[in-house]
């Protein structure tokens, strides 16, 4: 069986297919169309999906950064507290701003895992 007599695929014209062949072909376009349109929606939904989570990163290296900058001042305070007990009032507020602090971002945190 020899297929040099057949006719080049893009020669091929919708009044030379059987209707089978039609039927295929009408088959393969929704197939294809289907596919594009779920290729479209993943590719939205890892847009959206990278954004979030690029979103979320950011947020936890600001909070990350704040809670570092906030343990040197609590340690600072602590250390002025130790040293120079007779300045106790303004280590202490300092302490009590640090921990203040910690506790907000803790509600953060906490809400975020919500």
């Amino acid at each position: 069986m020899t297929y040099t007599n057949l006719p080049s695929p893009n020669l091929l014209s919708p009044q030379t297919l059987t209707p089978l062949e039609r039927g295929l072909l009408s088959l393969v376009e929704r197939l294809t169309n289907a596919f594009e349109h779920s290729t479209a929606q993943l590719e939205s939904l890892e847009r959206r999906s990278t954004g979030l989570l690029e979103e979320r990163l950011i947020e936890l290296e600001t909070l990350l950064d704040r809670s570092i900058s906030l343990q040197q001042a609590f340690n600072e305070a602590l250390l002025d507290l130790l040293s120079a007990p007779e300045l106790s009032g303004k280590s202490l507020d300092g302490l009590c701003n640090a921990l203040d602090e910690f506790d907000t971002i803790h509600q953060t945190l906490t809400q975020r895992e919500k």
